[in-house]
């Protein structure tokens, strides 16, 4: 059944620049969160997925209950594990595993420096920012000090590291192994980020906004959805963001102002994003039904539904294998189900 998706205009711009100016005066260490979202409000989550049905493609268990992961230019994946905490390296295409790195502290989120790693893994647990090479499993960089439970990280066109800071609000900015500099004003409970050229653009996962930031400040900041979790770069200045809470997944342009390109209707709790660049489809795991949904944006102003396909429980977390197009996806469930699911490229319908 085809998803309804909807295209947006530019209204979005004017309350953009009214809040930044809004927002500039308060950008210190001892800013508030806005009164607008309280923060005790809970955050958006993924639903708890019900037993999954036959998933497509090669499911290779995976103790630990994978959370995120990435896949080099390689196909190297990396992906961060509990009990034992740490960061498994695997062969992308058969899930074999290569080395384990372990960490003081689960990672949740992990990403991508340039296309073939350092890999950066933020540890909540302690408060650190890992940089790890993804060939020899070696540690580069351990940054002490990167806000109060980190939740992901990416690297921006300049080298610089944004971190988000969940659980201190605001993101901090990390350079050659050292954190720089901090921005505590902005999102109450920063989520994902995603790296769009220069600037990064943070999901807030307790209110309904994005906050880019450049050049260590805070450029911009537009409301969105109902409750973001993830957000993903795109091509051409785009990025996606997963409203978990409103069933959606927006596509907008920073530059950096804030401009809606297009709204994606995916009921059933949305939340892992990937991109395959080469054939411009947009991966997203529906956690409400361990499904994965495959949008064509060759033309992001009217995606098209492709196609859907059963994942395994909890898919969380989503990359895709830039050289051979196949999709992973880590099923989070820690039980029995803690697995590695792997798409080949043929399946996926496009």
């Amino acid at each position: 059944m085809r998803p309804a998706i909807a295209s947006t205009g530019t209204a979005r711009r004017v309350l953009t620049i009214l809040a930044v100016a809004a927002l500039a005066a308060s950008c210190s260490t001892d800013a508030e969160p806005p009164p607008s979202t309280p923060a005790d409000t809970p955050a958006a989550e993924p639903a708890a997925a019900p037993p999954s049905a036959t998933p497509a493609g090669t499911v290779v268990p995976l103790e630990g209950g994978p959370e995120g992961i990435v896949v080099t230019a390689s196909g190297i994946a990396a992906v961060g594990v509990r009990e034992p905490d740490g960061i498994r390296l695997l062969d992308a295409a058969t899930g074999s595993e290569r080395a384990f790195v372990p960490t003081s502290g689960a990672p949740r989120h992990l990403s991508l420096a340039g296309p073939d790693g350092p890999v950066l893994a933020p540890l909540e647990q302690t408060d650190e920012l890992l940089s790890v090479d993804p060939a020899s499993g070696a540690v580069l960089d351990e940054v002490p000090g990167v806000g109060r439970q980190p939740h992901d990280a990416v690297a921006v066109a300049d080298g610089t590291i944004v971190v988000t800071n969940e659980m201190g609000g605001g993101v901090v900015f990390v350079r050659d192994g050292t954190v720089v500099s901090t921005l505590p004003a902005g999102p109450v409970q920063p989520g994902g980020v995603a790296a769009v050229g220069d600037v990064a653009a943070v999901a807030d996962v307790q209110g309904n906004g994005i906050w880019i930031y450049g050049g260590e400040k805070l450029v911009a900041q537009a409301p969105l959805g109902t409750k973001l979790t993830h957000a993903l770069s795109l091509d051409n200045g785009l990025a996606a963001f997963a409203d978990t809470d409103g069933g959606a997944v927006f596509i907008e342009r920073i530059d950096p102002q804030v401009t809606e390109v297009a709204k994606i209707e995916t009921p059933g709790k949305p939340y892992g994003l990937a991109y395959d660049a080469k054939r411009k489809l947009l991966l997203i795991t529906l956690t409400e039904s361990n499904t994965l949904r495959v949008i064509d944006v060759a033309d992001p102003a009217a995606p098209k539904m492709v196609t859907d396909l059963p994942t395994v429980r909890q898919p969380n977390s989503i990359a895709v294998d830039p050289a051979s197009g196949s999709v992973l996806v880590t099923g989070s469930d820690p039980g029995d189900d803690s697995s590695l699911q792997i798409i080949p490229s043929g399946l996926l319908g496009s």
